[in-house]
């Protein structure tokens, strides 16, 4: 009703206008439209249905039960099922002062599940630093909690991050072993949301491989256990299965749907890379279904063209296989050429389309190649990376594929195109600003990708590049969100070997960078061993 307080479901800055909102999100049409900052919308507030039994809220003297004995207060604090009944402080139960007031459970939980939610989003975007575009950051600030309310494997997936998270920020172990219960509760509710068909193909069920997969980088295995990596990537599986499930045109129905995929193909992609496959998402049908009546953003066609780098990573493996024939080598060598080249003609267009998407470092490598790259802000630097490592992965499997060998290529320019090497150094330069504190979960989560592809290709020719990998080991030095991003990265698979690095001397004896040296060395063995 026109007038009631609370009963407006536009966007603030609609409602401080006193204009009709179009409810579009992650920005209403009428901000995009006036180039005004749209002020997001409220989350939409949960009620509790209590059913009367008599005066709960009242006080009440203890009565002990006429066959147990015990007073309805001690009867209650035995069924009380959460994990805790103050995140801040304990108290112990008196029984000569028992609660004046006894919540409704009911009550008590969505309390308890508030609470571990806003941890998680203060892990996820500690100084809420995500920009008017940041679809991708705002997704989980304002998606999530609408969607938590519909799905129980959703909230306890939530729940499960957010108490290891509070946990760890007030080092409460006890809420860390919490976090793991919790966690292996919602495999079980994710288990039996997929065997009902509606659910498994709810917006809510798609959220929870992700809640899922991000629980593993930060709280799985121990350190680089392989199992970690093991455990990342089936939740990855399970979200490509989920998300095509669906069909394409399913993303085209509803703004929630439509923004879950848009923000979820990336991470697709990057799954696809990890497991060596073509993706099914560079298929035609992929790349338009879901923006019918839709205009795309310039993130989205860069995406488009990463669609395609899964298949190049196929090829350049195949054409490493002994079983290959000259013949069949030469002709998937050919194609792979051809198909490279026609993805550097794409990013080259989509660069000169939109110039002003991808930050240029003011120092240049030529006068100081091993200073730290910082970016405006956040949302241009995840959109900055995101064009270098799609370059970086390009041009890589062209020189493969070419027969440009990087361990014996020490040069940072080719004639016909750009040199890899580039895109691998000014990653490496970027990893410190992604860690600051202030970028949080979301800023560690979005390095790490680039990050393990940039020491890939530099692990390939260390004496040309121990500059930059150093500067590398230096960021993993800070505690919590870089040391964890090291130890996944370095379960992701025993991939490359890195001899001796030349590092500043002067630290050589503090133990912290001793040990993030040791971690870094030790990932850049095992992924060598693992191409090799």
């Amino acid at each position: 009703m026109v007038g009631v307080p609370g009963r407006s479901r536009g966007c603030k800055t609609c409602r401080k206008r006193k204009k009709r909102c179009d409810l579009q999100r992650p920005e209403c049409g009428q901000c995009r439209g006036r180039e005004a900052v749209c002020g997001g919308y409220d989350v939409d507030r949960m009620f509790v249905y209590q059913t009367g039994r008599g005066n709960d809220f009242a006080v009440k003297r203890p009565v002990p039960d006429r066959y147990t004995g015990a007073t309805s207060t001690q009867l209650l604090r035995k069924k009380q099922m959460l994990p805790v009944l103050s995140v801040s402080e304990s108290t112990a139960y008196n029984p000569r002062r028992p609660p004046s007031i006894i919540f409704p459970e009911a009550f008590v939980r969505s309390a308890y599940t508030e609470k571990v939610q806003s941890a998680f989003i203060q892990m996820y975007v500690p100084c809420g630093g995500l920009g008017p575009t940041d679809a991708e950051g705002k997704e989980f600030v304002n998606i999530l909690p609408l969607l938590t309310v519909r799905d129980q494997a959703l909230q306890l997936a939530v729940q499960a991050i957010g108490t290891a998270a509070l946990g760890h920020a007030t080092g409460n172990e006890a809420l860390s072993r919490q976090g793991r219960v919790l966690y292996g509760k919602a495999l079980s509710a994710t288990a039996a949301a997929l065997g009902n068909l509606s659910r498994a193909k709810s917006e809510a069920t798609l959220m929870v491989p992700r809640i899922m997969a991000l629980f593993e980088v930060l709280f799985g295995a121990e350190a680089s256990s392989p199992v970690r990596a093991k455990s990342w990537l089936s939740h990855a599986v399970g979200e490509t299965a989920l998300i095509l499930g669906r069909g394409p045109e399913s993303y085209s129905h509803t703004d929630v749907a439509h923004s879950l995929f848009v923000n979820t193909r990336f991470r697709l992609v990057v799954s696809a890379i990890r497991s060596q496959k073509a993706t099914t998402l560079n298929d035609k049908e992929w790349k338009t279904l879901p923006w019918m009546s839709r205009r795309k953003t310039a993130i989205d066609t860069l995406v488009d063209i990463f669609c395609g780098v899964p298949e190049l990573r196929e090829a350049v493996e195949t054409l490493s296989s002994p079983a290959l024939s000259e013949s069949e080598a030469e002709k998937l060598r050919r194609h792979t050429v051809a198909k490279a080249w026609t993805l550097h003609l794409q990013l080259r267009d989509w660069l000169v389309a939109n110039p002003g998407m991808v930050y240029t470092p003011t120092v240049s490598e030529a006068t100081n190649p091993i200073t730290p790259v910082s970016f405006p802000h956040l949302e241009c630097a995840c959109q900055t990376l995101r064009y270098w490592v799609v370059a970086l992965l390009i041009y890589s499997y062209l020189d493969v594929a070419s027969g440009i060998s990087p361990e014996d290529d020490r040069s940072t320019e080719h004639s016909d195109r750009p040199h890899p090497r580039k895109y691998a150094r000014l990653i490496a330069r970027s990893a410190s600003y992604f860690f600051e504190e202030q970028h949080g979960l979301a800023g560690a989560t979005t390095v790490s990708f680039p990050l393990g592809m940039a020491l890939l290709y530099m692990s390939k020719n260390v004496r040309t590049d121990a500059q930059y990998i150093s500067i590398v080991v230096t960021a993993w030095e800070r505690p919590f969100l870089p040391a964890t991003i090291r130890d996944f990265l370095a379960s992701m698979g025993k991939n490359v070997i890195l001899p001796a690095l030349t590092v500043n001397q002067e630290a050589s004896n503090d133990a912290s960078r001793a040990g993030s040296l040791r971690a870094t060395e030790e990932w850049l063995v095992a992924r060598n061993e693992e191409q090799e």
